[in-house]
């Protein structure tokens, strides 16, 4: 919305005080061809780029939760075994938050690895349905695992520069298009202005797609927050994205630091300004 209102600025003014520009033959010709090219191109694209979105946000919630039911499954399995697979899930949604979807697979393999490192070590008590409980148990890492595999890959879907280009040239044609036809009654300056940012909108609008963000968070940044909540872990946010992303008011505090390659995270405890205090 940002980038469509700077658009809209933009196109106010040049239709203000850009000099009428001369129409040739075949205009609204031009205008047809590309509009229905744009518009196929768009269409299939955007199909893509929604199925992916939304097949990303199934597969970051499902992964949220099995590792939720690991954690519960723990407290079963033993009060120090449970210690631990507490801070190792913490660690490795940190590490996630720390870097970008498709980025943070190898990142956070070493985490998951402790995990399966600590299942192996345990030793099972006699207790009643013990032995059932750790099979369930490596049954949910193993979706784990596959859950992050599938999102990794389909994180790393993009559209290539060639697409890019093409709805890039489109766009610019249908726009140049529309200055020409422009005329001095106030309605096609208002049509004029209008079609040009929508279709900037489009564009970004296929952009935050891409990037796995709508409305400027990432998807899956609430599921993972609940995550720690149910750990009973402050929430996290990279100092990077603390910015974008949004801490509700009903949180008092929350950890916010930066991971660099090869160095331990420094993390520090944020008071939240806009805490309210439930009544």
């Amino acid at each position: 919305m940002q980038g469509s209102a700077i658009a809209f600025v933009v196109f106010v003014v040049a239709v203000i005080f850009l000099p009428q520009i001369e129409s040739f033959k075949g205009t609204e010709l031009v205008l047809t061809i590309s509009t229905f090219l744009f518009a196929i191109l768009v269409g299939f694209f955007l199909s893509r780029l929604n199925s992916r979105f939304d097949r990303m946000r199934d597969l970051i919630a499902k992964q949220d939760a099995d590792w939720l039911s690991f954690y519960e499954m723990s407290i079963f399995l033993g009060k120090g075994f449970s210690k631990k697979v507490r801070e190792l899930i913490d660690r490795y949604l940190i590490t996630s938050y720390d870097f970008k979807l498709g980025e943070a697979y190898k990142q956070t393999a070493r985490p998951l690895h402790n995990v399966y490192k600590e299942l192996k070590e345990l030793k099972i008590s006699n207790k009643r349905n013990a032995k059932d409980i750790f099979d369930n148990a490596v049954d949910k890492l193993s979706e784990i695992e596959e859950d992050r595999n599938a999102s990794s890959v389909l994180s790393l879907e993009r559209l290539t520069r060639g697409q890019w280009l093409v709805l890039l040239i489109l766009a610019a044609i249908i726009v140049f298009c529309v200055f020409v036809l422009l005329r001095q009654e106030i309605y096609s300056k208002i049509i004029t202005v209008l079609l040009s940012t929508i279709l900037v909108l489009i564009l970004l609008m296929m952009r935050d797609l891409q990037n796995l963000k709508l409305s400027g968070r990432e998807t899956g940044f609430e599921s993972g927050q609940e995550v720690f909540e149910g750990i009973n872990k402050l929430r996290y946010v990279h100092e990077n994205d603390i910015q974008s992303e949004s801490i509700p008011d009903t949180i008092k505090e929350y950890r916010q630091g930066i991971h660099e390659p090869g160095k331990t995270p420094k993390i520090k405890i944020i008071k939240n300004p806009d805490y309210k205090k439930p009544k």
